[in-house]
Order: structure tokens, then C-alpha cells, then sequence
């Protein structure tokens, strides 16, 4: 049977044991850590020996909460909380499949005891949720990094859904050649923001969406030499300016809102950067972002607002309506 004579090792089994079976609601005494470190690991230590560890751990640093009935560690890496937060944005992202979903949740749980473990266990249900199917996300996340750190062109087929529910090649197959500046998470899905060498302007592509990436051997297009990006790019303004990720032109508009639902809805989606005015009892609010996500925009939440500049934008939303207004007009089945 092993003894405590070795101090490293078992002041480290100690830690596992305080890390695991302790926190807040689970106070472990010293007499604990000693049926603990015998049960699990098989270790023979002396309960004087266990407050010497215990000491060491809070001078290295560790948060060890004493009380007359027992001790736990205290601050972690990662509060409950912030654990919580994660594994929740884990489990609803669509871009994770389930496999990936759940060894992260996993990762992130040995942060936290056992007993707050069983706080997540919907993770494992997390194949149920519609969500994509790209095995190799991680992948192509490691791989942009490294052409970006090191200012590499990267060449990717990029895919599209079928009928079938795969993924299938785009043009035929054909090398997409980008430059690589960023990757940004939009509405749960990530995006590489880039530009196709060929052209001038930026360029999202859905990171889920590509595959048989290769780092390219030739150096990254400055991103000053882009349209509109002479003075550099500012990811914050536009992840801001691109709420659906959509290509095209940012634009200046101006809505009108009908009600504080309304309200709500525009300042979620364009946070701190809406203007929000009251002109004549009637609630307007001016916004910056891509003109093609504004149209979208505007159909999706046209009961309680309504676009009123620029007018050119107001014309192609129009076009849609109408189009949809064909489309729905009456019963097709009369």
C-alpha cells in the first residue's frame, strides 16, 4: 500500500480530491480527505499530514475555505455561473455537432465538482437538436488561425446543403483562394471574414461549411487594399454593421417604430450604436449596417417598424412584399 511519504504526489491527489467532492454545499474534513485519498487512489496518509497539504495549497495560491465543519475549495477557474453560461451557448449552437457539443461541455465541467456536474447532464440530449454536421470545425478553425497569425492565403472547397442533407461542393468543386483577416461568431454560426483574391471587397464564408482547407504559400492581401477598408477594419463595427453576415455596401437608415417591442427588438440586435429619437410623438431610430441584412431585417420585424430611408432600400423591400404578396394571395388549393 502507498504511502504519504511522498509529499508532491499526494498533495496533488489531495487537490483532485478538493477539486471533485468539495464545494460550497459538500464541506470535506481532514479525517474525509483521508478515507478519500485510501478509497480512490490507495494512498495511507495521517490526518496531520492532510492539514500540512492543505496549508501548502493556500500558500501556492488555492482557495481553500475552512470551517469548523470542514473545508472546500473556493474560487476556481470558472464560477458556476460562467459554467453554466458556456455549456448553454455550447448546447444551443447549431454549428457544434453533438459529438463536439458534448466533449466540450465535458471539458468545461471538470472545472466544477461532481455534484454541480449533474447540474448539465442535458448535454448528452444534445444530438437531438438540429444542428450541423462538419466534423472538421475544429479543424478549420486551427488552420485559419495559423494562416492568420502567420498572414498566409488559405485554399478551402466550400460546400452547400443538398436535398439529401449533405454538404456539397460549390462550383463544381473548384479551390476557393481567400485571404484570411478574421473569424467572427454571428447568431451562433462562425464565419471566416475574408476576401476572395480575385476581387476587391470582403467576403463571409461559413466556417461549418468548408473543407479540405490548405494554408497556401503566398502572402495575405493587406486588407487596406480592399474597398472601403482603406483605413483598416474595425471587427467590433462591423460584426455590429453585418448582423445576418451578408455580403454588400453598409448603409445609413432610418426606421420608424410602432411600439416598445419594437424598441426592443432594434436596440438587441444593434446594441449601443442606434440612435434613438422621438420626433412629432412618433419614435424613430437611425442605424448603420449591411443593406441586404436591413432588408431582411425589416421583413422579419415589419409589424412594428418600417424602414423610411433611403428610400432606394425602401424600393427593393417593397419588391419582396409584393412578391410575397402574390405568392400568398388567396388559396391556392381553391
Amino acid at each position: 500500500m502507498a504511502s504519504c511519504s511522498n509529499k508532491k504526489l499526494s498533495i496533488l491527489y489531495i487537490l483532485k480530491i478538493l477539486q471533485e467532492y468539495s464545494d460550497e454545499k459538500h464541506l470535506l474534513t481532514q479525517q474525509d480527505i483521508v478515507k478519500k485519498l485510501y478509497s480512490i487512489y490507495g494512498l495511507e496518509c495521517e490526518r496531520k499530514s492532510i492539514g500540512a497539504s492543505l496549508d501548502s495549497l493556500e500558500d501556492f495560491g488555492y482557495d481553500i475555505i475552512k470551517t469548523n465543519k470542514g473545508c472546500y475549495l473556493g474560487a476556481r477557474e470558472f464560477e458556476p455561473s460562467e459554467i453554466s453560461f458556456l455549456v448553454d451557448a455550447i448546447f444551443s449552437s447549431k454549428t457544434l455537432n453533438s459529438r463536439q457539443a458534448k466533449d466540450l461541455a465535458d471539458k468545461l465541467s471538470q472545472f466544477l465538482s461532481n455534484y454541480e456536474k449533474k447540474k448539465y447532464k442535458y448535454i448528452y440530449k444534445s444530438n437531438e437538436i438540429s444542428r450541423a454536421d462538419n466534423k472538421q470545425l475544429f479543424y478549420n478553425i486551427e488552420i485559419i488561425n495559423e494562416a492568420i497569425e502567420n498572414g498566409k492565403q488559405v485554399k478551402f472547397t466550400y460546400n452547400k446543403y443538398g436535398i439529401d442533407k449533405q454538404l456539397h461542393a460549390r462550383q463544381n468543386g473548384r479551390d476557393y483562394l481567400v485571404n484570411p483577416y478574421f473569424m467572427v461568431n454571428s447568431q451562433g454560426k462562425y464565419y471566416l471574414v475574408c476576401n476572395y483574391d480575385y476581387f476587391d471587397e470582403i467576403a463571409n464564408y461559413k466556417i461549418e461549411q468548408i473543407s479540405n482547407i490548405q494554408i497556401v504559400d503566398a502572402k495575405v492581401k493587406p486588407i487596406k487594399k480592399l474597398k472601403n477598408c482603406e483605413n483598416g477594419i474595425d471587427i467590433s463595427k462591423y460584426i455590429n454593421e453585418n448582423i445576418y453576415m451578408f455580403g454588400g455596401k453598409t448603409i445609413s437608415a432610418t426606421f420608424k417604430i410602432d411600439n416598445d417591442w419594437g424598441v426592443n427588438q432594434i436596440i438587441e440586435w444593434f446594441g449601443n450604436n442606434v440612435k434613438i429619437y422621438e420626433k412629432d410623438n412618433i419614435i424613430y431610430a437611425n442605424v448603420q449596417a449591411n443593406e441586404n441584412a436591413l432588408i431582411y431585417w425589416s421583413l422579419q420585424y415589419g409589424q412594428s417598424i418600417e424602414l423610411i430611408e433611403p428610400k432606394e432600400t425602401r424600393k427593393e423591400i417593397n419588391k419582396i412584399v409584393n412578391i410575397l404578396r402574390d405568392r400568398y394571395k388567396g388559396d391556392k388549393n381553391d
